[in-house]
């Protein structure tokens, strides 16, 4: 069955709701899919309606994107198509867009006017000797569990890595009853007070974004948690599960370990669709080129949030107003000068919150932090390489002949997660990375043959 609708929104977070409730205003046909089966984005990861958590997201960071959650949630003219994954996405030769959509039930088609790609970002994988053991986690991943189901992964965590959100993740263990053995930053602290010292009167009308780490540092000072900077890890112990995490000053006992060195877009789709990439940030992978009014050089292709570059759920909120707008003028339901009149203060917000972003980045800048890797380290995990196996043929080949010769990249995760760490290794800047080809995510052979 296909059903056909004026937008598709791909993604359910801050953006992805922004844009949709801005077109629904508009008397817009709209629907959202999403993978997860409740609304909210990484941002504001629900649990089940089954499942009750009292006080969740109660921190008044959260209120703004709570208040857009309920919004959204409350507005029964939006069509919803939750625990469904976007596996391909084409334009017609009418213009229309086709989505297919995988779930546990099978297939199904969805065909659109317009489409809004607003997939959000995922944890940058970076490889290290022993991060395979059971135990370790992206520092995304744990927070995940902390704020859909109450689990604490760990009786002793270590938070490691370069990305200040570790500190907000670790304070958030703690006041859920977790232990932390401790938060190890890469760089000294030196490094990131400069970073902030001289690019912190460009972002001076978001500095108010950095109170949450300030609060978070202070939740970590009144429980005794030790927050050291220029003690990058370098290897996970343990034989069967984690056992510690090694850094130049010594072991740190533990049984679970969170990495945090920042975060790379959902792109697959959009490179799918051969739109124009560019090179996201330091922590890595692609962002998708947009317009003004976020239309990537696909027409009829719009993007907002994190694919478009990792700045943030404020900034993503921002963009996904921007390109509900400019959807809306695009297909007349509301003229170009009121639609500009309207996202005024969508842009002016969204321009200084991208100012805040690549502040952070230059605290967060993972790149002179990557642990080193042996040569028995898994590079692709999915597919068991290991970095003695892709070593020989660093020759100057290209991400696509490495994958063919190594299989890296091939596995379940078909490289969202070596791709970045192989393009490292490469260090050819002009290395576009894996093709991205369809199915964008693991479909079961009987779902596609039927």
């Amino acid at each position: 069955m296909t059903n056909h609708y004026d937008v598709a929104i791909i993604g359910g977070g801050p953006a992805g709701q922004a844009a949709a409730l801005t077109l629904d205003d508009l008397k817009l046909k709209t629907v959202v899919i999403d993978e997860q089966p409740r609304a909210g984005g990484q941002i504001l990861r629900q649990p089940p309606r089954s499942f009750q958590i009292p006080a969740w997201m109660e921190d008044r960071t959260y209120a703004p994107l709570v208040k857009l959650l309920r919004r959204f949630e409350a507005q029964t003219s939006i069509n919803w198509i939750g625990s469904h994954s976007v596996i391909g996405l084409r334009r017609r030769p009418d213009g229309l867009f086709t989505l297919t959509l995988c779930s546990p039930d099978g297939l199904r088609l969805v065909t659109a006017a317009r489409v809004l790609i607003a997939a959000g970002c995922q944890d940058l994988a970076v490889p290290l000797p022993g991060w395979t053991l059971p135990g370790v986690y992206s520092a995304g991943g744990m927070q995940a569990l902390l704020k859909a189901q109450r689990i604490v992964p760990g009786g002793h965590i270590v938070l490691a890595g370069t990305h200040p959100l570790q500190l907000l993740i670790a304070a958030q263990i703690v006041e859920a009853g977790g232990s932390v053995a401790a938060v190890l930053f890469s760089q000294p602290r030196g490094t990131m007070l400069k970073a902030g010292i001289r690019n912190g009167l460009r972002a001076l009308d978001q500095l108010s974004a950095a109170f949450p780490a300030i609060r978070a540092l202070a939740t970590l000072r009144r429980h005794g948690v030790k927050v050291l900077y220029n003690a990058p890890i370098q290897a996970i112990c343990g034989t069967d599960r984690v056992a510690a995490a090694q850094h130049p000053g010594g072991e740190i006992v533990c049984d679970a370990v969170g990495l945090c060195y920042g975060f790379v877009s959902q792109s697959s789709l959009p490179r799918m669709m051969s739109a124009k990439m560019r090179k996201a940030g330091p922590a890595g992978g692609w962002a998708t080129l947009c317009d003004e009014w976020m239309q990537s050089s696909i027409p009829g292709l719009y993007v907002a949030g994190e694919t478009t570059g990792i700045a943030g759920a404020n900034a993503a909120m921002a963009s996904g107003k921007i390109a509900g707008f400019g959807i809306a003028a695009e297909l007349g339901a509301i003229s170009q000068d009121e639609a500009a009149r309207r996202v005024s203060r969508h842009r002016a917000n969204h321009r200084s919150l991208l100012r805040f972003a690549r502040l952070l980045d230059e605290i967060a800048d993972p790149r002179p932090f990557f642990p080193a890797l042996r040569d028995d380290t898994l590079v692709c995990r999915c597919e068991e390489v290991a970095l003695a196996q892709i070593d020989p043929v660093l020759d100057g080949r290209s991400a696509n002949a490495v994958k063919l010769v190594t299989r890296c990249g091939m596995g379940l995760c078909q490289g969202r997660n070596c791709e970045p760490t192989l393009l490292r290794l490469l260090d050819n800047p002009n290395d576009p990375g894996f093709t991205a080809r369809f199915p964008a995510r693991p479909v079961a052979i009987g779902d596609l043959a039927t």
